[in-house]
């Protein structure tokens, strides 16, 4: 994320936060009741759904997972680490992926997966996933435009065998114009260690294999059928499995709900449904040929049920996913897309409802297949956006989409954008909010909200320890302030840090523990929220209860100190002196910066 905050525009900030925090509570009449029930029944929160894909692992986001995929990932090649952009930019074969990483590593096999495992090490062991090639061609080349005379079988391709049939080698032959993938699994776990030590932790079967004729002319101009993407998957998978059978593997990685309900019209799909017409979408027929591969082989072939979801929920000007953040029906849309991963009572506005949304909410629906056709398989979303790169309803979509995962049982989820700036503040929140790996809990409590339109709350603990609660919670109101009235059943608490998010910066602030915005006594917290923020509060027993990163601000310091107040940034744990409870307030988060229109 980039710096945005320097220490003189935060002292002019809090001059005017003196001027009006006064009159600031006076404003506001509107409520949301949040309920958490710490006696209800907790599930486990999977630590991999706040992750990111390799485009965004450069900034200083501490994901807990990353994944190298993409388009770009379909024709790497890599023995040599060539690749093809196919549609992307002209069918260009390059170094790309050189480029993404440091020289000493360009000409080391395999590069891409050493410099994602590296990265993943250096983000506090985040979890591995990269790609392997099915389509059955990937770059010869770094030599520029493939054209269409040039389509695959050509000189500017080499073949790919999914399984060699004889002895591997460390050292690729880069003269036999063949690439081999269980080779290639093979390499990783002897370069970089198994998954459960050190190596590669998930293999991705290639990516959005319904779209290889549009997205890869050049590679495989052929739509791809039901019949091949399946048993590609299950040839890849058992050589995967036989090489490290540790590691996990993620499939078919489908681009969206044409591709979920029939593999994009595949050539194949209406001769499927006709033997099988309680097939409901291609779904249950890849789950059902994957399941049927697991019996006659004894082992699990695939762990998770790989897909990419893109909202394309429109805003009131029409356009999906727009960028009219000064529009409030805009903004709107934005916020309660994120329902569609759930909530059946929701409708959105997008061509997926026109044509009958027969399968949204999403979630509730993978999990039907699931327990119908191969009960035990997880759900990993590895690619998704609901967008707001450029602005705080980004983060907040981001952050209502992240307890949706955890509430919904996902295992692991990517998010995929190429400035996600609010949206990468968002994952810290759950995972880094005071720059010193303090994070949402292990452990989801229920928790209900009287205005989901307003407001979304998602509550955690630490195993069995109920001495520290996590709160992530929204204002999704446009303009207006809003009271959170909080009661924690079966809760006594007395401390409460705040940290946030909101408009003046992609970044999260750390708004201290004597925040005027927030009262607790015993089981009741009282938030008064600015508009259109997203909030963590570290709700405890007391002060000694908050353990790891979290550390007591410096309180009532001299306003001409501010040069001491401080951004989080990198592994340094954030500094918001408290310049008396009284006067800072909540009102900080009340600066806002010019929307973009």
């Amino acid at each position: 994320m980039k710096t945005l905050l320097r220490s003189a525009s935060l002292a002019c900030a809090i001059a005017a936060i003196s001027l009006c925090a006064v009159s600031a509570s006076a404003e506001n009449s509107n409520s949301v009741d949040i309920k958490i029930d710490l006696n209800g029944q907790t599930k486990p929160i999977s630590p991999y759904i706040f992750g990111i894909n390799e485009e965004l692992m450069g900034g200083d986001v501490m994901p807990t997972a990353i994944r190298a995929g993409g388009n770009r990932s379909s024709a790497y090649n890599w023995e040599t680490n060539a690749s093809n952009a196919g549609s992307d930019r002209t069918n260009l074969s390059d170094n790309y992926f050189q480029q993404t990483m440091s020289q000493d590593l360009w000409n080391t096999p395999g590069a891409m997966s050493i410099n994602l495992k590296n990265v993943c090490k250096e983000k506090n062991d985040a979890y591995a996933m990269t790609t392997l090639q099915l389509a059955g061609y990937v770059s010869a080349d770094m030599d520029g435009e493939v054209t269409k005379d040039q389509t695959a079988p050509s000189d500017r391709w080499n073949k790919v065998e999914l399984v060699k049939g004889s002895d591997f080698t460390m050292t690729p032959d880069l003269n036999d114009g063949t690439v081999y993938m269980d080779e290639y699994v093979n390499y990783l776990l002897n370069t970089l260690g198994s998954a459960k030590n050190g190596g590669i932790q998930g293999y991705s079967m290639d990516n959005e294999p319904g779209l290889w004729h549009q997205t890869h002319s050049r590679m495989h101009p052929d739509q791809c059928t039901c019949e091949e993407i399946v048993q590609k998957n299950i040839t890849m998978a058992k050589a995967v499995k036989e090489i490290d059978p540790d590691a996990e593997v993620f499939g078919p990685a489908l681009f969206g709900y044409s591709a979920f309900t029939s593999f994009v019209s595949a050539p194949d799909w209406n001769e499927i449904k006709s033997w099988r017409p309680d097939y409901r979408w291609f779904i249950d027929y890849y789950l059902e040929e994957m399941k049927t591969a697991e019996d006659e082989t004894g082992v699990r072939l695939i762990d998770a049920l790989d897909v990419h979801y893109y909202t394309e929920a429109k805003g009131e000007c029409g356009e999906r996913s727009c960028k009219h953040y000064s529009r409030e029906g805009c903004v709107n849309a934005r916020f309660n897309s994120v329902r569609s991963l759930w909530d059946e009572s929701y409708k959105e506005d997008s061509w997926i409802t026109d044509a009958g949304g027969t399968f949204l909410p999403l979630l509730p629906n993978l999990k039907q297949s699931i327990d119908q056709f191969y009960p035990g398989t997880k759900i990993a979303i590895t690619e998704y956006d609901f967008g707001g790169s450029y602005d705080i309803c980004g983060a907040i979509a981001e952050a209502d989409a992240l307890g949706v995962f955890a509430e919904n049982d996902v295992y692991l989820a990517t998010l995929f954008a190429m400035e996600a700036d609010y949206q990468c503040a968002a994952i810290d929140l759950y995972t880094n909010y005071d720059g010193n790996g303090g994070h949402f809990g292990s452990d989801l409590v229920p928790a209900t909200t009287s205005d989901l339109e307003r407001s979304t709350a998602y509550a955690a603990i630490n195993g069995d320890n109920k001495d520290v609660l996590t709160l992530v919670i929204t204002n999704k109101a446009f303009k207006d302030k809003t009271t959170a009235n909080i009661k924690i059943e079966g809760g006594d608490y007395s401390y409460v840090h705040l940290y946030g998010l909101n408009s003046f910066a992609p970044q999260v602030f750390d708004m201290t523990d004597e925040n005027a915005a927030v009262t607790v006594s015993g089981d009741t917290v009282t938030y008064e929220m600015e508009p259109e923020t997203v909030s963590m509060l570290v709700i405890a027993k007391d002060k000694a209860a908050v353990g790891g990163g979290e550390e007591a601000s410096a309180e009532n310091e001299d306003v001409s100190k501010n040069e001491d107040i401080k951004k989080r940034s990198g592994s340094k744990a954030p500094v918001f002196i408290a310049i008396g409870a009284a006067v800072l307030g909540g009102a900080f988060f009340g600066l806002r910066k010019k929307k973009q229109g």
